[in-house]
């Protein structure tokens, strides 16, 4: 996670930008990836503005191959995520349908106002269930604010959101268990992806999904270090 005064600095940064005139140059050059990229950096953990420079939180090689998948679709995809954010709004611009799930109440109570302005994408809160006792969770998280709590109901919402679908999305919690139960939802063809594939916590289930499983580490959008994204599909597709 990024420390909140990086955070809190390059938010600083940018209003300092806007108020000396730079950041209205680097808008003007966006359309070169080095330049989207540094522009980005001051769009950290801003839905909003993420959104209006249309790019999701995934690393860039993962994000061309992404938006290539999606082009041969013609944007007939269908796509369910698992943790909304900047791309829904992405996903909406080249995707018919984009279902999601979220289960932290106060990130839904900032980001669904702003996704009701998308026609084509219909979200749910499914909070995950305190642990009592010396229960152990079905579907537990690895993130260690959330490791008392059971998010089977929330893993199982795909059920409920009428795929398949042509992409799934795992970037949200408990995304070990997410991978599993998401696999009897991905149409033929499909594709799926899933976030910080490097996570050791996470190599496990990747290893035995079998599903055929591409890594596409480096620079990701917001974000001042590379980071991986990795692409699964069936090994026949």
């Amino acid at each position: 996670m990024l420390d909140r005064a990086y955070v809190a600095g390059m938010r600083a940064v940018r209003r300092w930008g806007e108020r000396a005139g730079w950041l209205a140059a680097i808008e003007r050059r966006r359309n070169s990836r080095a330049w989207l990229y540094v522009r980005t950096l001051l769009a950290i953990h801003d839905v909003e503005d993420m959104a209006r420079l249309d790019v999701p939180w995934w690393s860039f090689a993962a994000i061309d191959r992404i938006e290539a998948f999606l082009a041969s679709h013609n944007g007939r995809a269908r796509a369910f995520e698992y943790g909304p954010g900047a791309s829904t709004f992405w996903l909406a611009r080249r995707c018919a349908q984009v279902a999601f799930v979220e289960h932290d109440g106060a990130w839904w109570a900032r980001f669904n106002p702003l996704a009701a302005s998308l026609a084509n994408a219909r979200g749910r809160l499914v909070p995950p269930r305190p642990l009592a006792g010396s229960e152990r969770p079905v579907c537990g998280s690895g993130r260690k604010h959330w490791r008392g709590f059971e998010f089977e109901a929330y893993v199982d919402s795909i059920a409920q959101a009428g795929g398949p679908f042509d992409l799934i999305v795992i970037d949200g919690r408990a995304r070990s268990a997410c991978l599993s139960r998401a696999l009897p939802h991905l149409a033929p063809g499909g594709l799926m992806v899933f976030d910080n594939s490097n996570r050791a916590r996470y190599r496990q289930a990747l290893a035995a999904c079998g599903l055929a499983v591409t890594r596409y580490r480096g620079l990701t959008p917001a974000v001042p270090y590379p980071t991986e994204t990795a692409l699964l599909r069936r090994p026949d597709a």
